[in-house]
């Protein structure tokens, strides 16, 4: 079957569009954030998108939606047996043995791609519409665990879920779809996504750390290259824990509840932008942030920093000095970083005095 891509129409507003202007790091960041909508779609095919679950979309009258609440990337378009073409005609087999078939009445949709920072900014706030609807079963792919940690905070929720075999394609009667709010490119938020975060991810216990140091170089990219001496610095001039440098600590496998008490408890973060500062939404605020990002990338908002407006946190970005990039993630955002390491000492002395 040969489907168009078109553009996803108009729906019921969750919440409206939002103008944001704020400073960070010493930048003013200028951006609207998309509204949430809840977008119905009747008589149609849904279908789980690439092995992802990117381009999950909605088939109906031969056009393809999945504009506003679905993630789209090369790699979904090229890394996927769903379709023949990358530019925006598609081609699906709606009756192949590739898919698992399934028919219902009426359905949300909530296919996801399975990464940290879009599950907390851009897929878990949109239960503020699910609730809108109460009765509507919620259509989604296997959950990993930390969402299905996340979910323990919403019971109502869960009960809904209507986990699938995929890849899937589902004829419904009805299917409702709702837009993210968030420019994911940028981590560009919604002040009222991370608010519904700080007001539902809560924690009663708090961890024991004040200052923590979050590495990444359990990952493939923005490790650190000089971090050893940046460690002992931050651990004997500052008192600094650090985690994810082995596997004794990881924060990768830490259950939610915990990494939420970890920041709960922290007055100071220091770490490399990534996913890794994603629950900075449960610090007090008045606490302090220091990431580390490329020249290049500091003039633009990247992914966390936002958070800082929201949360009334004192966030600093320094910019590192950019290394090789990682072969398996070609992009130069990816490369490895060398920080100046009394360049950090001095942010960090200068943040603390200021609160003092």
């Amino acid at each position: 079957m040969e489907v168009t891509e078109a553009i996803t129409p108009e729906g019921t507003v969750v919440e409206p569009g939002e103008k944001r202007k704020y400073n960070v790091s010493g930048m003013e960041f200028v951006y609207t954030a998309p509204s949430c909508e809840i977008v119905t779609f009747k008589n149609c095919t849904l279908t789980s998108g690439s092995w992802e679950h990117g381009l999950a979309g909605v088939i109906k009258d031969d056009l393809f939606y999945h504009s506003r609440f679905t993630k789209d990337a090369s790699n979904f378009r090229t890394k996927s047996p769903f379709w023949s073409n990358a530019r925006g005609d598609f081609s699906v087999d709606l009756e192949s043995d590739f898919f698992y078939n399934y028919t219902m009445d009426e359905v949300f949709t909530w296919f996801n791609i399975g990464q940290y920072w879009h599950w907390f900014f851009e897929d878990l706030p949109l239960i503020k519409a699910f609730r809108q609807k109460p009765d509507i079963p919620i259509v989604i792919n296997s959950p990993l665990q930390y969402q299905l940690d996340s979910l323990d905070f919403f019971p109502d929720i869960k009960e809904r879920l209507c986990v699938v075999d995929t890849p899937a394609i589902i004829n419904a009667k009805k299917v409702h779809a709702v837009t993210y709010p968030a420019i994911s490119d940028r981590g560009r938020v919604a002040t009222w996504a991370t608010k519904f975060l700080k007001d539902n991810l809560v924690t009663e216990e708090e961890g024991e750390f004040k200052r923590v140091y979050i590495s990444r170089n359990d990952a493939i990219a923005r490790n650190v290259k000089n971090e050893p001496a940046l460690i002992d610095m931050l651990v004997d001039e500052f008192g600094f824990v650090p985690f994810n440098t082995h596997k004794t600590n990881s924060m990768s496998s830490m259950p939610l509840k915990e990494k939420l008490k970890l920041f709960a408890a922290a007055d100071i973060i220091v770490s490399p932008t990534g996913a890794g500062l994603t629950h900075t939404h449960a610090m007090k605020p008045g606490g302090i942030v220091v990431d580390f990002n490329h020249s290049f990338e500091v003039a633009e908002e990247c992914g966390w920093n936002n958070i800082a407006d929201v949360c009334g946190l004192n966030w600093h970005t320094i910019e590192a000095e950019t290394k090789e990039i990682p072969a398996e993630r070609p992009k130069p955002k990816n490369a490895h970083m060398e920080v100046d390491i009394q360049q950090l000492r001095n942010t960090l002395q200068n943040a603390i005095n200021q609160r003092a």
